[in-house]
């Protein structure tokens, strides 16, 4: 493959995954071991796990 059609292919895929990207996460969300190793990288990432926390822990 060539520099632009690499280029058009991976601009197509960004473009389809934006498109779809509710439908990827209901489906990724339904396999209960991916949806495992999903919440397990979600709290290795800082923010995500202070904000989950700071919801869990209010009054």
């Amino acid at each position: 493959m060539n520099k632009w059609s690499y280029s058009l292919l991976v601009v197509a895929a960004g473009c389809l995954a934006y498109r779809y990207r509710y439908r990827m996460a209901a489906f990724a969300l339904r396999v209960p071991s991916l949806r495992k190793q999903l919440v397990r990288f979600a709290l290795h990432i800082p923010p995500v796990r202070n904000a989950l926390v700071s919801q869990m822990l209010r009054p």
